[in-house]
C-alpha cells in the first residue's frame, strides 16, 4: 500500500452541488461543435481524408492524405473515427460529422479518468473539482472539440496517471490499465509522448509513497501487458511499407522533437510559459494557491502532478514546435494541483473569480445573441454589416431547435450564477458553466455563420460553377494537399498533382497563392478566383491555358 491516505474528506464543507448536475454540465460541455459543420483547418480536412481512405478500403496500418503517407500521428484516432463513419455515414450523418464523434468519446474517457485521479489521490468529492477545473480551462475548449488525434493521446495520458494512483488499492488492475494507457498514448501520438509517461512512472519511486511492492507489481504488469501491443503497428508498418516506416522513424517518431533523422530542438523562447497564462486559466492560479498553502512537498497529491508538470514542461521547452495543442497535457497536472485546496480558497478570491466569469461570459453571451440577431435579421445594422464582412458566403437561417437549446442554456446559467454562500468550488462551477454557455451558444447560434466563413465548401462550389463544360482536368502543385483533399471531398474532383517546373498535365491550373501577390504566370488567363471569407493568407485562382 502507499503510505499516504487522503485526509481532505474530514474538512470538506457541506456539499451544496448535486452530483448529477455536475455530470450533466460535463456531458453538455462535450457536445457543442461536434456535429453540424464541415471540416475546419488546421487538422480536420486531413483527418477527414484519412478516414475517407480507410472507409474506402485503405490498409488499416497506413494513414494517407491525398494518396500520400500521413504519419504525423499514429492511427488509433483514425481507426475509431473510420469505424464511426462506416457505421453512421451516410444514412445518419455526413462522414465528417460521424468521424468527429470520436472526439467526445475520447474526451469523455479523459474526463472520467481525471475524476478518478482526483478521488483516489486527493479524496472524496475532489474528482468533481478536477473535472470542473479541467473543463473550465480556456485551452481545452477548442482542442477538446476538434477532430484531432491529440484528444486520444490526452485520454491515454489521463488513464496512465489514474493507473499510477490506483496502484495503492488495486495494483494488478492498475498495471493492466497503465499498460493499456501506454498503448493508447503511443498509438495516438508518438514515441516521445510514450517516453514522457514512462519517465513519470519510473521516477515516482524516488518518493517514499510509491517505493513499495504494490507499485512494483503495477509497473511489471504494465510492461507485460503493453510491450507486445506497442510493437504491433510499427512492426506491421515496417514489414509491409518499409519506406513509410523509415519516413515515420526519421521525421515524425518523436513528435515535437521531429524524428531520429534530425532532432528539432528549441522554439521561440518563452512561448509555452506565456501560453499557459491564458491557456491554463483558471487552473494555474488555483495550483499556485495549493502550493503556497501546502509547503509539505512529501504529500503524494503534490508530488505526482508536480513531477508530471515538470517532465511535460521540460519536453515542451526542448521541442522545436510551438503549437498550443501540444500544451494540452499540462492542463491535467495543473487541474489536479488546483483541486487540492479548492475548498480552502479565500472568499475574496472565490468572489473575484465568480465576478470575473460572470462579467466576461455574460458579456460574450450577450454579444453572441446580438450577433445572431444581426446576421439573421439585419439589426443592429452596424453589427450586421460587420457580420457580412467576416462571412460573405453566409445566408440567413434560423434553427428553432438551436434557439430553444440556447435559451434553455442561458436561463440555466443565470440560475446557477445567482446562488449564495459562494466558496471556491461554487466559483469554479460557475466559471465552467459560463465557459460552457459561451461555447454552446457560439456553436449553436453561430454555427452556420462560422461554417460559411471557415469551410472550403462554398469556395469549391463557386469554382466548380466556373469550370468549362466537359473539361474536368485541373492541375495543382503537389505540395498543396489541402486543396487536393478539399476539392475531392466537396466536389468529387481529383486534382492532378504536378511538381513545379515539370510539364503541366492539364489546360486548367488551380493556383494557390498569397492574395498580396499580383503577378500571374505568363500564358494563362484567369477564369475564376476566390478564397474563404476574409482569409488574408490564401487565395485560389483557376487559370486556363491560352491558345
Amino acid at each position: 500500500m502507499l503510505t499516504y491516505s487522503p485526509n481532505h474528506s474530514s474538512r470538506l464543507p457541506v456539499a451544496t452541488e448535486k452530483p448529477w448536475l455536475l455530470l450533466l454540465l460535463a456531458f453538455v460541455w462535450l457536445w457543442p461543435g461536434i456535429i453540424g459543420h464541415t471540416p475546419w483547418k488546421p487538422n480536420e480536412p486531413y483527418v477527414t481524408d484519412v478516414v475517407q481512405q480507410f472507409v474506402a478500403g485503405g490498409h488499416w496500418m497506413l494513414p494517407t492524405v491525398a494518396g500520400q503517407p500521413y504519419v504525423e500521428y499514429a492511427p488509433l484516432y483514425y481507426w475509431l473515427a473510420a469505424m464511426l463513419a462506416k457505421l453512421l455515414s451516410p444514412w445518419l450523418l455526413p462522414l465528417h460529422d460521424a468521424a468527429r464523434l470520436a472526439t467526445p468519446l475520447f474526451m469523455g474517457l479523459a474526463l472520467t479518468f481525471a475524476g478518478g485521479i482526483g478521488r483516489e489521490l486527493i479524496g472524496r468529492r475532489h474528482g468533481r473539482s478536477v473535472v470542473l477545473i479541467l473543463i473550465g480551462s480556456l485551452g481545452l475548449i477548442v482542442t477538446g472539440h476538434e477532430m484531432t488525434p491529440v484528444v486520444a493521446g490526452f485520454a491515454g495520458f489521463a488513464g496512465a496517471l489514474y493507473a499510477m494512483v490506483l496502484t495503492r488499492r488495486a495494483p494488478a488492475m492498475a498495471g493492466a490499465l497503465l499498460g493499456a494507457a501506454l498503448v493508447m498514448v503511443f498509438l495516438s501520438t508518438n514515441l516521445l509522448q510514450l517516453l514522457l509517461i514512462i519517465s513519470v512512472a519510473l521516477t515516482l519511486p524516488a518518493f517514499t509513497s510509491w517505493r513499495n511492492k504494490n507499485y512494483a507489481i503495477t509497473l511489471s504488469m504494465a510492461l507485460l501487458f503493453a510491450l507486445p501491443l506497442l510493437l504491433v503497428w510499427p512492426l506491421a508498418l515496417h514489414k509491409n511499407y518499409p519506406q513509410v516506416f523509415d519516413l515515420w522513424w526519421q521525421h515524425y517518431a518523436l513528435g515535437p522533437l521531429q524524428g531520429f533523422g534530425r532532432l528539432g530542438l528549441f522554439h521561440e523562447f518563452g512561448y509555452y510559459p506565456k501560453l499557459v497564462l491564458w491557456y491554463a486559466w483558471p487552473a494555474w492560479p488555483l495550483a499556485a494557491w495549493a502550493l503556497w498553502k501546502n509547503r509539505r512537498y512529501e504529500l503524494p497529491m503534490l508530488q505526482l502532478p508536480l513531477l508530471c508538470f515538470a517532465v511535460v514542461l521540460l519536453l515542451l521547452t526542448f521541442s522545436s514546435r510551438s503549437q498550443s495543442e501540444d500544451a494540452i497535457v499540462l492542463l491535467l497536472p495543473l487541474s489536479l494541483l488546483g483541486a487540492v485546496e479548492l475548498d480552502s480558497l479565500r472568499r475574496g478570491a472565490a468572489s473575484f473569480l465568480n465576478w470575473f466569469g460572470l462579467m466576461a461570459f455574460g458579456f460574450f453571451a450577450l454579444l453572441v445573441w446580438a450577433g445572431w440577431a444581426a446576421m439573421n435579421f439585419g439589426w443592429p445594422e452596424r453589427l450586421a454589416r460587420r457580420a457580412e464582412y467576416f462571412s460573405p458566403y453566409y445566408t440567413p437561417q434560423v434553427s428553432g431547435l438551436a434557439v430553444a437549446l440556447a435559451l434553455v442554456a442561458t436561463v440555466l446559467w443565470l440560475w446557477a450564477v445567482t446562488r449564495r454562500h459562494l466558496r471556491g468550488r461554487q466559483a469554479v462551477t460557475n466559471w465552467a458553466a459560463g465557459l460552457t454557455l459561451f461555447w454552446g451558444l457560439l456553436l449553436t447560434l453561430w454555427l452556420p455563420f462560422l461554417d460559411a466563413a471557415k469551410s472550403y465548401q462554398p469556395v469549391v462550389a463557386n469554382m466548380m460553377r466556373s469550370m468549362p463544360t466537359g473539361d474536368q482536368c485541373v492541375a495543382v502543385e503537389a505540395p498543396e494537399r489541402l486543396a487536393r483533399v478539399s476539392w475531392r471531398y466537396f466536389a468529387g474532383l481529383q486534382l492532378r498533382a504536378f511538381v513545379p517546373g515539370q510539364s503541366m498535365p492539364c489546360r486548367l491550373w488551380l493556383l494557390v497563392r498569397d492574395p498580396r501577390e499580383r503577378k500571374l504566370p505568363a500564358g494563362w488567363d484567369v477564369r475564376w478566383q476566390g478564397s474563404r471569407g476574409r482569409d488574408k493568407n490564401e487565395q485560389f485562382v483557376l487559370l486556363q491555358k491560352q491558345g
